[in-house]
């Protein structure tokens, strides 16, 4: 009898031993037992009451919400690692908090705060979320970052470099669209007229590469290269406002066939090109063309012989560039 108690015994604990190395959670009393393949997320973190790991994904870090490569997947609106207090980003959750301190000192020696981010209820995320970083009690023309993040953390900055001046003007669900402007000539430091050029951010299909649609102007993000490149916008191809041109009401109103001069005059996200060619006097008109980023590219905004700028929308600024 004690023989068989003993061989009963030793297969109890090699059952256990078994259990423990497949990873399986041994039940409470009266309690079941959990999958292997979920790892409930710390108190308060961005995740939903468990997070769904993928095999040999990784592991969260105790009270810090953010997994690392391998854990939440980008495309789980209720899964996003930066969410808390029922938006999808919260500017105080453990991911943004650590990315902050991953900016390094500020003017002054001290660190960036969450100035503004995506306001999207968890439910609705979209698949590329940003944060505004900005100086503790600074002002438009101290340094700013735009801190970009899918759902499962943090990517990286929009530029190197932190710059002045610089807005979130929209988004959508993979993208995000940065005003940048910069001081000019005499400029005081409440007002710069560089610019605006806003850059389009994309998030790849690898829900990880961020693209911009265009170079970041050199103005902004080196001012203190001495160079004087053109705005990101500018300078822009005959080619490609003709083609801007195509299905276009101002297209038909123009003389066939359709000329643009070589020489096209550029500010920011506007640029004015005249119709005829130097020689046709007659027919020559002025073309203006906006730059406008959440409708893909230059779109024509009026024509006419002699357009009055400002009252169509172009700041004063530029008018006094490309309005002649």
């Amino acid at each position: 009898m004690k023989r068989i108690v003993g061989i009963i015994a030793a297969i109890a604990v090699v059952a256990l031993a078994t259990a423990c190395q497949d990873g399986t959670t041994t039940p409470a009393a009266g309690g079941s037992s959990a999958s292997p393949s979920v790892t409930a997320a710390p108190p308060g973190s961005a995740q939903g009451s468990t997070t769904q790991q993928s095999p040999g994904g990784g592991q969260q870090s105790p009270g810090s919400g953010q997994q690392s490569p391998g854990g939440g997947q980008p495309g789980d609106n209720d899964a996003t690692a930066t969410a808390g207090n029922g938006k999808c980003v919260d500017l105080t959750s453990g991911v943004v908090t650590a990315a902050l301190g991953r900016l390094g000192a500020n003017v002054g020696g001290d660190g960036f705060y969450a100035d503004s981010g995506t306001d999207a209820a968890v439910g609705s995320c979209p698949s590329l979320l940003w944060v505004l970083a900005g100086t503790p009690h600074g002002t438009a023309s101290s340094p700013w970052q735009v801190m970009l993040f899918n759902h499962a953390g943090y990517l990286g900055t929009a530029t190197k470099n932190s710059t002045a001046y610089t807005t979130v003007v929209g988004s959508s669900d993979r993208s995000v669209q940065v005003q940048y402007r910069w001081l000019a000539g005499q400029d005081a430091s409440c007002c710069p007229s560089g610019g605006p050029v806003t850059v389009t951010l994309t998030l790849g299909s690898d829900n990880h590469t961020v693209t911009p649609d265009r170079d970041f102007p050199t103005q902004a993000t080196d001012p203190n290269s001495g160079g004087s490149p053109a705005p990101a916008a500018c300078p822009v191809s005959k080619t490609t406002l003709l083609a801007a041109l195509k299905g276009t009401d101002i297209e038909s109103r123009l003389a066939k066939p359709i000329e643009l001069e070589d020489q096209i005059d550029c500010a920011g996200d506007w640029a004015m090109a005249h119709s005829g060619t130097h020689n046709n006097t007659v027919n020559r008109a002025q073309v203006l063309f906006h730059y406008v980023a959440a409708e893909g590219g230059w779109k024509p905004a009026d024509l006419g012989s002699a357009l009055h700028c400002t009252e169509i929308g172009v700041p004063a600024d530029v008018a006094a560039k490309i309005c002649r």
